[in-house]
């Protein structure tokens, strides 16, 4: 889903110091003005030993200028140039737009800063700037399969993306202890540090949104998008037509094709994509949280951070079995098909009242942050070529 959050004003800095942390430059797949990412927590983490330069993915047009800001303390955002259209579709046009961009950006550098410390790569396409750069070491984060995103046809272009990332790193970072097995052979092997969340923005404890009084209860809530990737559309429809007594309630963007099974269906409602600091406020309402992606789909790879964020709530949470979700599977409840999942979601309902077991459910989401997840990103970065 559309996920935004509130921006800090922040003074504008000169970022020319000569004993200041070293410099990270980040090469991120989704736009800093998108927010609430993966790519955006631990950008932040970074910030606690680097300077961070997070460049933010070239569009379809070409634009030329390199326009830099500071957007937090210690991190700046990038809007990356393109100096030709249709760079993530054609691969000589994408080439020339990274080397484009890596010579705009050692000007910038020239201009402002030390040498690049680390080079950090979350978009598989951003490859070519690695031995553009002269950076003391590369990081490739697998966050996504990138091929698994786009049309058949521009498959193959993005998989030897992914093999040029993955050759070019020093340390590649898995997101799901489900992806290494789906990525190309490397040595050493990638290193699993999965998603977290922020359990104080995810606080039980806090408004909930008006306009849900009117909804009957017990309500089922999903929070990310409808599609037909990941969304497992017909199940959510058969448990909802088998119990028409609940209702469901799902946040984010949908496709037509994604939200076509849940039409006519009177106890489902549809929720507009809404702020990032508007979801806590809509999950508080929730009687159960659901997460029902397709398994055996060409993105059941996932580590979803909503279940940690469902569970930094105190939520009940029924998904299905998704592989990176088994070591979970003794705070959620995983279930296969429709039958298992609306059984799953009816004795969610039961015992969703019970304080020990949303207090041992926030409990795991305490341990896992994306402080948590910070502390093990610079420990494994201090091993890292200088």
């Amino acid at each position: 889903m559309a996920e935004r959050t509130a921006r800090r004003p922040v003074a504008p800095a000169d970022p020319t110091v000569t004993d200041d942390p070293d410099w990270v430059v980040v090469f991120s797949g989704i736009p800093w003005a998108n927010g609430a990412h993966r790519q955006h927590a631990l950008a932040r983490e970074l910030t606690v030993d680097h300077r961070v330069l997070f460049v933010d993915p070239a569009g379809h047009l070409p634009r030329w200028r390199l326009r830099v800001r500071q957007v937090a303390d210690g991190l700046w955002q990038c809007a990356g140039p393109a100096l030709l259209p249709f760079g993530r579709h054609v691969p000589p046009v994408n080439r020339v737009n990274r080397w484009f961009a890596a010579l705009r950006l050692r000007r910038w550098f020239r201009r402002h800063a030390d040498s690049v410390r680390l080079l950090w790569l979350d978009e598989d396409l951003a490859a070519p700037v690695a031995a553009r750069l002269d950076a003391s070491a590369v990081v490739y984060d697998a966050t996504d399969l990138d091929w698994t995103f786009t049309r058949p046809w521009n498959r193959r272009h993005l998989r030897r993306a992914l093999h040029s990332a993955v050759g070019a790193a020093d340390l590649v970072l898995a997101s799901s202890s489900a992806l290494p097995e789906r990525m190309p052979a490397v040595d050493p092997a990638p290193v699993v540090l999965a998603n977290g969340c922020d359990p104080e923005h995810f606080s039980p404890d806090g408004p909930v949104a008006p306009w849900l009084a009117g909804l009957r209860r017990p309500l089922i809530g999903y929070s990310g998008a409808v599609d037909t990737r990941a969304f497992d559309a017909h199940l959510v429809a058969e448990v909802a037509r088998a119990h028409p007594e609940w209702t469901f309630l799902l946040i984010g963007p949908s496709t037509r094709a994604g939200r076509a099974p849940l039409t006519h269906l009177s106890n489902v409602h549809l929720v507009d994509p809404v702020g990032f600091a508007e979801v806590p406020n809509i999950l508080r309402a929730c009687d159960v949280t659901i997460i029902p992606y397709r398994v055996g789909s060409l993105v059941d790879y996932v580590h979803p951070k909503k279940c940690y964020e469902y569970l930094a709530l105190g939520k009940p949470v029924v998904a299905t079995p998704l592989p990176a979700l088994h070591a979970l599977a003794d705070v959620i409840t995983l279930a296969g098909d429709a039958t298992g999942f609306a059984a799953a979601v009816g004795d969610a309902l039961d015992g969703a009242g019970v304080p020990e077991q949303a207090a041992r459910r926030r409990a795991v989401a305490v341990r896992n942050t994306w402080a948590v997840r910070g502390v093990r990103l610079r420990s494994l970065l201090a091993g890292l070529p200088r």
